[in-house]
This record gives C-alpha cells, structure tokens and sequence, in this order.
C-alpha cells in the first residue's frame, strides 16, 4: 500500500459506521485545525487505529487534494459507512470468509424497475412457478454446492423467506423506516412489510423487519399465509478491532395443498370461467413449516497500534473470526383423504387421515483464523491464509424415529494477489462424523478486475472470474429417509459427485454467468420417491442480464437463460428463458418521475417437474409438458419525493394465445389482474 505522507481526521457521528480508534497526538491535533481540506478514509480495515473522533471542523490532512481526489474521498466515506447526509442510510451484507471493517453500499430506492421488487411477482431469477403467491417454488438454474454439511432437504420457500444470507446489515445516522404494501385489487391478495433501524449508541446499529402476507388463491384450498420476521444489528468498537454481527429470524409458512387441478383440460380449454368450480384432488390437505433461527458473527483484528498513527506502521497480525448459527424447525403435514380420491396410493398409518411431523434441530459454530480478511481488495498483502474449522450438531426426529450427528468440517482458503488486480483463491473443506462423512468441498478461482475499485469486497467487484471445483456430498436428508403416511423409504445412497466450472463477467451493469457441471450418482425425486441416475451426464447454464437506459426517455431491463441437460432420463430444464421490461421515462421536473412499460416473461416448452405435497417437493415427469407461452404485464411506476407507487395488470394477454399458462404441472399461473403497490421511507 503507498505511503501516503499525510495525517488523517475526520469526525464521526453518533450511529454511523465503527467509530475509529482516538491515536492522534497534540501536535496532530494542533495542525488539523489549520486546514477544513476532505479527508480521505482508510482503504484498508488495518488502517483504521489513525483516525480520531473530532468535530466536523477539524477534518483535515497536511496537504490539500485535488477536486478528483476529494470526490472519490466522499464516495469512499459513503461506502466505508459515513453516514454525513441528513437521513442517508448505508448497507452491507455479510460474506462467509469476511472479517474487517465491512465495505458499505449507500441505500437507495431508484424508480427504476421498482415493480420488480414486488415480492408477488419475481426474483431475479428462473424458477418453477405455482402461480400463487407464498407457495413452493424451484430454482432452474444449476448451483453447485458451496461447502459441505447437513442439509435436510432444499427450502422450497427460499424464494419468500428471510435467510441469513439475504439480511442486511444497517447504519443509519438518523432514524430509518420503511413501509411497502401491495393488494390486489379484488382478488384478495395483501402484502404488507415494514422496517425500522436506528443507531442506539455509538458502534451499535439495530433495527427490525416484519412482513406479512395473505392469498386466498384462486381455486379450492389455495390458500397461503406467511409471516416473516428479522431483528439484526451489528456493532464495531471504537478502535475498530472487533466487530460483531447478530439477528433473529422468524418464517412461518402455512399453505393449502390442493394436489393441483383434477382435468387440466377445464382449464386450458377454458370450459369453467370460475377457478372455484374446477375439482381439484384435495379440499383439506395443507403444509405448515415453521423455522426459528438465530446467529452472530463476530471477528477480532490484532493490529499493534501504538507504534505510529501512521496507519502503515501498525502492523497486522490477522483476525480471529467465530460465528455461531442455531436452527430449529418444524414441518407438518396433514390432510383427510382415502384411496378413492386418487392421489395417493399408500396409506400406512391411517386410511382417512394424514398427521405427520418432522422436527429439526441444528446448531453449527465455526472458528478460523486468516492472516487478512479474506474479502478486501486492496490486500496489502501479496498472500494471505485462512484456516478453521466448523462443528454441526444435528438432531432429527418424526413420528417414527430419532437421529442425531455430531461433524466436523476443518476448512482452509489461500488467496494470491497480482498488483490488486489478479486473484488466486482455492478452498477446500472435509467432514468427519455423522451423516456427512467424508464429503469434500473444493474450488480454484482466478479473477480479473476490470478497475481498482478500492471501496468494493472481491465478491462484488467488477471483472471477468474462472472458477473450477469439485464436490463429494452426501445427498439431502430426505433422499435417503422418509417416513409419513403415505410414503416410506430408507436407502444408503452413493456420494453425489459434482465436477463444474464456471465462468462470470460483471461490467457496468452488464453480467454474466455460465456454468457447466458433469453429475454423478445424481440423486433426484420420482412420483414415488428418491432414485439416484445410473449415468454421469452434464448440465450447462448460462444466465445473463442488464438493466440500461437508451437515452434520456427508454428503459430496458433484461435477464435471459439457457439451460441444457445432457441427458432427459434424469433432469428436464427448458432450453430458453427470459423475463423483458421496456419502459419509457417522464420526468416531472425535480419532484416526480413516471415510467410507463411492458414485462413479458417467456420460456421454451419442456417436462417441468411436478409438484408432491407429502414430500413438500418437486419431482421428475415425462407426461406433461409446460411452458412456450407468454405472460404479459403492464405497468405504471410513480416517484413522488419517497414514495414509489405502481399499478400493474397481470397476465394481461389471457385468452390470446390460449389458456396454456401453466409452469407446474396442474397448477395454472394467475389470472388477469390488477395489483397495486407503494413504498416510503422515512429518515428524520
């Protein structure tokens, strides 16, 4: 890093970004005062221990920065977390093997496709749909395991929960709130969020996020009804050597299971307008899955900051980074159905009524040491390493049996830098004990950044990265036991085996990603349980997209997918896919901007995976083919001052092209509609 021959301090408000250590001496302090020149922030996380809590006034350095320099020195302080503007909000989000100082994202809420973030209607990715909002859902894209552990089977409400990856970390100098409700008009849908954050001492941030949403669906026993809740808060000390991340989250969610439409010919041929008058398999059958989760992060930097206030001259030892993650969970099934209803053929238990119960619990905490923190460019340092270990604790119990593990998972990670802009990353980790014995997780990257871009975490900078990895894991839980009243089975399954690469490219908002993997012993469900493939086969995606403005008045948003499985006996995937807006923009002055624009979403026909309440999964058919329609919106989006409103018609083009709009087998996407929605945001 270069020596820069200058003496930094800035000022720091109550509940902003991690207060810097107070090192300055009286000669510093002294000089500071002769000059009101922008202050330039560390760009190192061992920087940190040269800065002192002044007062606005004494921000100063030895020598003055030139116009360029003192831009970039405000961008970094809005990213770094310095919050300086009346009601401005900075945010970041947490990366597993990140341990300093976080690199912080300004909050913003742009017009801009703002009817994208209605939860009721998409996610920025390729899934199979039921068409009801809240209901199970599955990603079409391939993703290859990250690391090893116990997986009990893939949240198929992933797409509406709050995770602890998708959690936001805030620090806000003032107050922050924000509300978003949505309804659709007439046909019973409401979503209503709200979010408040506020620094409640110096370092320490809190805040809550609560969500609530109620679908009464279209046809019989359609409903869903979730509830979401998030308390985070992260706090960093003044001399910025420790730093501590926790939440709490809450999902429940509680969905009628109807077993899908009975003659999907009433639907496609339109012979029945009213959905409620259309058979379907069940009219009691309903899910229930609950989850409680609390985890903290917390990391300890050993700088020596006593020699100089110079950061330079304080020299780094590395972090000391500890998180903890407990998990508890129930699912429920239960329905009153018999032979005579078609659906299912077992009955074990009892003819006339299902009432199964799984419940889990999963405490997992992982220690590591790293000579640096394993996301920050620049490095300042040409090699660094991480290593640790992770412990899971896993209990599972159903109406029938009991289990518990206990695994280890020791893990390492070495990064190599190239005149900050090449990187070098391998990692691995291994199992012991337990159901996870001797999986393995591996990969190498290499990137290249496109820009020295000093205020953005490797993970999130732009460039082109090659990434080559092989896993060794044990299928899902489910796959190898299950026990309820209409199915059973317990099988010792094989390793499942993933070679992949993949390639992406970020650019100014232009990306990319394309990946290719060769799956063995590939485990996946049929109609009546888990099989696992004979043969290897490969499977190819490529995803990619932009959200651009062509000139000063047309907006265009744009994601598209191809995807390709070598081998149809075991997994189907449509060839093409894509989801279009295109929109035209009048701005009102200062006060208001309008957008005025078309969605379209579009895939190719293929066997999409059907839907099992039971198992609360998806499984491979080769009966019923879906897709090859188009599903047209339209919309209005408003910007007054802080508040964003949009009023949508949904499937707008029904009756068209046909009533084929179907992506789950015997569950038709939605039908024409009105939706409305607004946000605001409060910060003073």
């Amino acid at each position: 890093m270069r020596l820069l021959p200058v003496l930094f301090a800035f000022a720091l408000g109550a509940g902003i970004s991690a207060a810097q250590v107070p090192v300055g001496t009286e000669e510093v302090r002294s000089k500071s005062q002769q000059t009101s020149t922008e202050v330039i922030p560390p760009s190192d996380p061992s920087d940190a221990g040269i800065f002192s809590t002044s007062t606005a006034a004494d921000e100063a350095t030895y020598l003055p920065l030139t116009p360029q320099q003192q831009r970039d020195s405000a961008r970094r302080a809005r990213l770094l977390g310095i919050a300086r503007n009346k009601g401005e909000t900075v945010r970041y989000f947490d990366y597993a093997m990140q341990s300093g100082l976080p690199v912080f994202d300004t909050l913003s809420y742009p017009l801009d496709g703002f009817q994208i973030f209605d939860a009721t209607y998409q996610h920025h990715d390729f899934r199979n749909s039921r068409g009801s909002l809240g209901m199970p859902d599955q990603v079409l894209e391939f993703n290859p395991a990250s690391s090893s552990g116990f997986v009990f089977k893939k949240n198929p409400f992933s797409s509406w929960f709050y995770t602890k990856e998708n959690t936001p970390f805030l620090q806000t100098k003032n107050p922050y709130s924000y509300l978003y409700f949505v309804n659709n008009f007439g046909k019973n849908l409401n979503l209503f969020n709200a979010t408040h954050y506020q620094n409640v001492a110096r370092g320490l941030n809190l805040g809550v996020d609560f969500r609530v949403y109620d679908v009464y669906g279209a046809y019989n026993n359609s409903r869903s009804t979730q509830y979401n809740v998030r308390f985070g808060g992260n706090y960093i000390t003044r001399d910025a050597k420790y730093r501590l991340m926790l939440g709490y989250i809450y999902n429940v969610a509680k969905v009628g299971e109807n077993g899908g439409i009975r003659a999907d010919s009433l639907f496609t041929r339109n012979l029945e307008t009213n959905r409620l008058r259309i058979p379907v398999y069940m009219t009691s059958g309903q899910n229930r899955w609950r989850e409680h989760r609390v985890f903290a992060k917390h990391s300890y930097h050993f700088y020596d900051n006593q020699k100089d206030s110079i950061a330079e001259n304080n020299r780094s030892y590395g972090y000391l980074t500890h998180d903890f993650d407990l998990s508890v969970y129930k699912f429920s099934y239960n329905d009153q159905t018999s032979v005579a209803d078609g659906f299912y053929e077992n009955f074990f238990l009892n003819e006339g009524r299902s009432d199964d119960t799984v419940k889990m619990f999963k405490v997992s905490n992982r220690l590591f040491y790293s000579s640096s923190d394993m996301e920050y460019i620049p490095f300042g340092y040409r090699f660094k390493v991480a290593a640790g270990v992770r412990n899971e604790y896993v209990r599972f119990r159903d109406m029938i049996r009991f289990y518990d593990w206990v695994q280890w998972f020791p893990f390492a990670e070495i990064q190599v830098d190239f005149a900050d802009r090449f990187v070098l990353d391998a990692y691995a980790d291994f199992g012991f004990g337990g159901y996870n014995q001797y999986d393995l997780s591996g990969h190498v990257r290499f990137k290249y950044l496109f820009r020295n871009d000093r205020e953005r975490t490797l993970s999130k900078r732009e460039g082109v990265e090659v990434k080559v990895g092989v896993n060794r894991f044990s299928p899902d839980w489910i796959y190898s036991y299950h026990a309820s009243n209409h199915y059973f089975w317990e099988y010792d399954w094989k390793k499942n085996i993933e070679a992949y690469a993949q390639l992406d490219f970020a650019y100014k908002g232009w990306w990319m990603r394309a990946k290719a993997g060769l799956l063995q012993n590939y485990t996946f469900m049929k109609k009546d349980g888990p099989v696992q493939a004979e043969d290897a086969f490969w499977v190819v995606n490529v995803t990619a997209g932009k959200n651009a403005r062509i000139g000063r008045y047309v907006g265009w948003d744009n994601l598209l997918m191809f995807a390709y499985s070598s081998d149809n006996r075991y997994l189907h995937l449509p060839l093409f896919s894509m989801q279009e807006s295109v929109y035209g923009i009048i701005p009102i002055k200062d006060i208001a901007e309008i957008h005025i624009g078309v969605e379209v979403m579009y895939n190719t026909a293929y066997y999409g995976d059907a839907y099992n309440p039971d198992m609360l999964s998806y499984y491979w058919q080769n009966e019923v083919k879906t897709g090859n329609f188009a599903f047209l919106n339209l919309y209005i989006n408003f910007q007054v001052k802080r508040a964003n409103i949009f009023i949508k018609g949904i499937n707008l083009a029904q009756g068209l092209m046909g009533y084929n709009y179907i992506q789950t087998p015997h569950y038709p996407l939605q039908d024409r509609c009105v939706r409305f929605g607004v946000s605001w945001r409060f910060f003073d």
